[in-house]
């Protein structure tokens, strides 16, 4: 979850890092370098939304994939954020190494899914932004499981998705019951669903905010982050810029966002990883985790009693009803990780009535961004998701 300070530093430090070979590659250049294959669909959501969503149908030289797994980012990523680490260790090529055929979800909003058959994000910004997480779960989630099966013409899939990832799915198995048939097993990174549990400060203070800061954005008309296009920003980054050293800044500020530095992070790939990420997302978004936070609950956006009544017949929304999901899940956690720590995993193997597994990384200090981009995460953590997956086929 990203505040507006730490999208700033993160752009900033993109003028100060060195170069990396593959930062200027797009997803699909990057992909075909590593001799894997790649195809880009698109998918239009019943809401209009238009999404791109990149697969690896196999392997380089594994070309039998045995079931599709769909891959689900996080708040403020994209699809590149399973493949960062590279070939062989990234989780999108592991998988497709392993036989999988691989899908890489693209949110609504994000760089690579910022398209709606009538919206235009700038012009329309204030309809095309109307959205939060739960627009993604009950809209751009199935649209994109049904195009995969129809594809690939399976009636099952795997999935496994990082932070955001896991809201939108439990979001989608709450409000979609039928969704439950289509998922084979679901491999949950960082679970963010009660989130009242978290032990950030940073995030405790933005919540008690939370009010100030609509108000603000309001003023300005800003729906998205980060900001399109603007000239303030374009300055701040132009004076920003000029000082030397910003690399260890930056990393600081990575791990305000992701919890404690568990030192497995490779530095040497920032430059790769700030070329997609930050991407996309809806202010909205934003106000809906801090509102689960505020109220202790795990529910729909709350628009205030006199519109809740209108949306919900109720003055306060509805909760999502977890204990009604079918679909068997792991839980990985770390004791790092701020968004999702023991106790909020606890409480998730309490709610869901199918947890096959709930696995604390054995990981000193393993944060919300170590699933992602920790170096050994090959072996400490995707052996287990295919382990898992294996067990569930």
């Amino acid at each position: 979850m990203f505040s507006v300070i730490i999208l700033v530093f993160l752009q900033v430090a993109r003028c100060n890092l060195a170069l990396h070979p593959d930062e200027n590659l797009t997803i699909t250049e990057f992909i075909i370098k590593y001799n894997y294959p790649v195809e880009t669909h698109t998918i239009e959501t019943d809401d209009g939304y238009l999404l791109k969503a990149h697969r690896i149908p196999h392997g380089v030289t594994n070309k039998e994939s045995k079931r599709a797994v769909l891959l689900a980012h996080g708040m403020g990523g994209s699809a590149e954020n399973f493949i960062y680490l590279g070939p062989p260790d990234a989780l999108a090529f592991y998988l497709a190494d392993r036989g999988y055929d691989v899908w890489l979800f693209n949110a609504r909003g994000t760089a690579h899914s910022r398209s709606h058959r009538s919206l235009n994000p700038i012009r329309d910004r204030k309809k095309f932004w109307n959205f939060s997480w739960h627009q993604i779960g009950v809209y751009d989630l199935p649209a994109t499981i049904n195009y995969i099966l129809k594809v690939t013409g399976t009636s099952k899939i795997f999935y496994s998705g990082h932070s955001q990832g896991t809201t939108i799915l439990f979001v989608m198995l709450s409000e979609l019951p039928e969704m439950n048939e289509k998922i084979m097993a679901g491999a949950m990174l960082a679970s963010s669903a009660h989130l009242s549990f978290t032990q950030s400060p940073y995030i405790s203070i933005a919540t008690k905010l939370l009010g100030l800061g609509q108000k603000l954005l309001e003023i300005f008309n800003w729906h998205e982050f980060p900001i399109p296009n603007s000239p303030m920003l374009n300055g701040i980054l132009k004076t920003l810029c000029r000082p030397t050293g910003m690399q260890e800044v930056c990393v600081d500020v990575l791990y305000i966002v992701g919890g404690t530095d568990s030192h497995l992070f490779n530095k040497s790939l920032l430059p790769f990883v700030l070329t997609s990420s930050p991407s996309g997302f809806s202010v909205k978004q934003v106000w809906h985790y801090g509102q689960v936070i505020g109220s202790g609950e795990f529910k729909q956006y709350d628009y205030g009693e006199k519109k809740n009544l209108k949306l919900y017949n109720s003055v306060v929304p509805p909760t999502y009803n977890l204990s009604s999901t079918r679909v068997p899940m792991a839980l990985f956690y770390g004791d790092g990780d701020v968004f999702s720590n023991s106790k909020m995993n606890n409480e998730l193997s309490r709610t869901f009535p199918n947890v096959i597994l709930k696995y604390q990384i054995p990981v000193e200090g393993w944060n919300h961004l170590d699933y992602l981009l920790a170096y050994n995460a090959k072996e400490i953590l995707y052996d287990r998701i295919d382990d898992v997956f294996k067990q569930c086929e």
